[in-house]
C-alpha cells in the first residue's frame, strides 16, 4: 500500500485512514520514526492500554477469587 500525504511546515503529516484502521490506531498515539539510507520509517508504537483484550481467556473468576490468587501469589512469589 503507497499513498501520497502532506507534511506541514511544522514537520507533521496525517496518516492516511485506511493505514491507521490496519495497524489499529484509533486515536492518537506515538510513533518511533527511524531513518535508513533514504528511506523514513514511521512504527506506531504499542503502550500499555492498546494491549486490552490481547490476554483474553475464557477463565472468569469473582472479584473474591482474584483478591485470593492475587494474596496466594504474593506469598509463593516472594519465597522463590
Amino acid at each position: 500500500m503507497q499513498n501520497t500525504v502532506s507534511i506541514t511546515s511544522q514537520g507533521q503529516l496525517t496518516i492516511p485512514k485506511a493505514i491507521r484502521e490496519l495497524f489499529g490506531i484509533l486515536g492518537s498515539a506515538k510513533a518511533t520514526i527511524q531513518v535508513v539510507d533514504d528511506t523514513i520509517i514511521v512504527k506506531p508504537k504499542k503502550d500499555f492500554w492498546s494491549l486490552e483484550g490481547s490476554l483474553a481467556s475464557d477463565i472468569k473468576l469473582t472479584d473474591k477469587q482474584l483478591k485470593e490468587a492475587r494474596k496466594k501469589f504474593e506469598t509463593t512469589w516472594a519465597q522463590e
